[in-house]
């Protein structure tokens, strides 16, 4: 999807309300106010709170599927996309940590359809790239073939998941790309043992 610079600007202060005031309080009224202009003229570009919340959701989406798409057609191995994967996750979240805001309020969204369905979208496209890039190890030899690609796939996102989340709870106070390093350390090994 396509946005204008009006609709990235109000994108980019919605993420930024979100991270510093917390999901809850995100409202038109307060988003109009950080934007410096009234609440009509912000129904000018989106129909709502929830539209804008889809929209934040969408617009990570697109980015990611960039970044990931140019690792994948890189000419790098299998286990060395997957590094640059977590490098390139773990560093979008360090220089932009109101993004996790965002997209780990998806229990928020539980009762919202539309949002729900935008964070599932994000979920499957991730699970799916990570389990081509998976595959492409197993065939190239880099990645251990003993484990079926969706496990190794759902490993590896649940561990870059649980890191982001451990750090977002506590309030952002280590450094995401070291403890990404740290991360990968064991991710490396793990993926790559051989089958006995």
């Amino acid at each position: 999807m396509s946005y204008s610079n009006r609709q990235i600007e109000i994108i980019e202060a919605a993420t930024k309300l979100v991270g510093d005031k917390g999901i809850q309080n995100l409202t038109t009224k307060s988003l109009a106010a950080e934007m410096g202009f009234t609440e009509p003229a912000l129904y000018r570009h989106f129909k709502g709170k929830t539209e804008i919340l889809a929209s934040v959701l969408s617009y990570y989406r697109e980015g990611l599927q960039k970044g990931i798409k140019e690792i994948i057609d890189g000419d790098s191995t299998g286990i060395e996309k997957l590094e640059k994967i977590m490098n390139f996750q773990f560093k979008t979240f360090s220089d932009n940590p109101a993004i996790v805001m965002v997209i780990f309020a998806e229990t928020s969204f539980q009762y919202e359809k539309v949002l729900s369905d935008v964070v599932l979208k994000i979920m499957t496209q991730k699970k799916k790239m990570i389990e081509m890039i998976v595959s492409i190890g197993q065939k190239d030899g880099s990645i251990r073939k003993d484990i079926d690609a969706s496990y190794l796939s759902s490993f590896f996102m649940g561990s870059m998941r649980f890191t982001i989340l451990r750090w977002r709870l506590n309030d952002y106070d280590f450094d995401l790309i070291n403890e990404g390093v740290s991360l990968w350390g064991a991710a490396n090994k793990l993926l790559t043992c051989k089958e006995k």
